[in-house]
């Protein structure tokens, strides 16, 4: 039934170019869907779609208005409509607070928490009453995990963010997705190395669970519940919480 769930139904991911989105866009294909795949490196959204053998690339820069809306309407110029968005881009480099960057701090906000409002701004003007929005949001919120602040407070942005969009929107459905550690993806590439041994001791020293899921089963998972989540347009499904067997 999940599968099923996701039969025709025409979903556009930001963020896609690798990772969980990358993952979660072959879900889709391969469980019947449509897909409109967005990220800034265009050459990576077009090896996606090749590797796929269906769906279509669409370049964009998710925390430029003009670009959100241009992506959200060839999107569903290329699907005939939009059920589903998800946005999947995140950034979240490494550094202590007192250390704070104010222009870092301010990359990290565009693209987790800007971009997602761009984002779900430019797709609500092509969805009906069924049609969902769904953010990856993290959970680092809870954990608060050490030289990580600039991550995890955008994350609890964009948390109240999702919140906001269901008082101001109480016609439309968004959904919550706490994700936990993934591989293999990109983010690491833009944590930096400087700090990260000290940080993966402290995180230990924390107790922080350090259980990795595989992005393709994240994507599968991704896409079964949000297929649930579709199939079911009268029932709130407000979070989802993914995250790693310890043990």
């Amino acid at each position: 039934m999940a599968q099923q769930a996701l039969v025709g139904r025409r979903v556009l991911v930001v963020g896609a170019s690798s990772g969980i989105g990358a993952g979660l866009a072959e879900a889709v294909i391969a469980a019947g869907g449509d897909v409109v795949v967005s990220a800034r490196r265009a050459g990576a959204l077009t090896d996606l779609v090749e590797k796929m053998g269906a769906g279509h690339a669409v370049a964009g820069d998710a925390t430029v208005r003009a670009d959100a809306e241009r992506v959200a309407a060839t999107a569903v110029a290329a699907m005939g409509g939009l059920d589903l968005m998800v946005y999947v881009a995140g950034y979240g480099p490494l550094q202590r607070l007192v250390d704070c960057d104010p222009e870092l701090w301010s990359d990290v906000y565009r693209v987790n928490v800007v971009g997602a409002n761009l984002a779900a701004g430019a797709a609500l003007r092509h969805m009906d009453r069924d049609g969902v929005c769904t953010f990856v949001s993290s959970r680092t919120v809870e954990d608060a995990n050490a030289f990580f602040a600039a991550y995890s407070a955008s994350k609890a942005a964009l948390d109240q963010c999702i919140r906001t969009w269901r008082v101001e929107h109480p016609d439309h459905r968004f959904v919550r997705v706490v994700m936990g550690n993934c591989q293999p993806t990109d983010f690491a590439d833009h944590m930096g190395m400087d700090l990260l041994g000290e940080a993966l001791d402290a995180w230990t020293a924390q107790a922080i669970p350090g259980g990795m899921m595989h992005v393709d089963d994240v994507g599968a998972a991704l896409a079964e519940a949000l297929g649930v989540v579709l199939d079911h347009p009268d029932i709130v499904s407000s979070e989802l919480k993914l995250d790693a067997r310890t043990m």
